[in-house]
């Protein structure tokens, strides 16, 4: 089994799962502080829609003769 976490951790893990239910709802400061603390950005919908990939395509490319 992985290891325990102390008391400590539990409750900074709880604090952060509530500030992004927060966050995710609209509240600034529950953002803002992810941000600050954590270095955590929440990207809206429109914001993620905008959103470029360059990523190479996969797939089957035709085969070289040697």
């Amino acid at each position: 089994m992985g290891d325990t976490w102390s008391v400590n951790q539990e409750e900074e893990e709880l604090h952060r799962q509530t500030l992004f239910r927060k966050a995710r709802k609209g509240d600034a400061h529950a953002a803002q502080e992810l941000q600050n603390t954590y270095g955590v950005r929440l990207w809206s919908e429109k914001e993620r829609a905008t959103l470029v990939y360059d990523t190479p395509k996969r797939g089957k490319g035709k085969a070289r003769k040697s």
